[in-house]
């Protein structure tokens, strides 16, 4: 469950404050965008939430959204490209069902954490293994959840 990593190349990444029913809009772009330019994925796509907020009476979400590359590749400006993303020493837990439930996984990680003194210093990133085509995989989802910790004993 411990010292775990999670090790990207070539990253399309966008970082944006967004409405959670616009999420899968954002992630079709992005699919949309590497067909149109004969990028493959080169992995898994990955998100992490930075902060939720109430604005108006709806959720915005503050999402960074990672898609690893076959190739580097010029990108748009809405986009940003990294050449490496490399999370260390982290706590890990596969979550396999409904995301509906993700929030129990992200407990006991949390729960985890503060059972062993750990100090949480990255926020989860969800890292999905098979992606949902249709409503009715929801529940066969399997997502790897990493989250950062201080390597150091105080």
């Amino acid at each position: 469950m411990t010292n775990k990593e999670l090790k990207m190349d070539n990253i399309l990444s966008l970082r944006k404050k967004l409405k959670q029913n616009e999420l899968s809009d954002e992630i079709n772009m992005i699919h949309n965008y590497l067909a149109e330019n004969r990028i493959k994925r080169a992995g898994p796509l990955v998100t992490a939430i930075f902060n939720v907020e109430q604005v108006n009476g709806e959720q915005i979400i503050d999402i960074e959204i990672l898609a690893p590359m076959d190739k580097k590749n010029g990108l748009p400006e809405k986009y940003n490209f990294k050449e490496k993303f490399y999370l260390t020493n982290a706590v890990y837990a596969r979550h396999e069902w409904n995301p509906a439930f993700l929030q129990e996984t992200y407990n006991k990680l949390i729960k985890y954490i503060n059972d062993n003194n750990l100090q949480q210093i990255t926020p989860a990133y969800n890292v999905y293994i098979n992606e949902f085509s249709s409503i009715n995989d929801l529940d066969e989802m399997i997502i790897d959840i990493y989250i950062g910790i201080n390597p150091n004993i105080l």
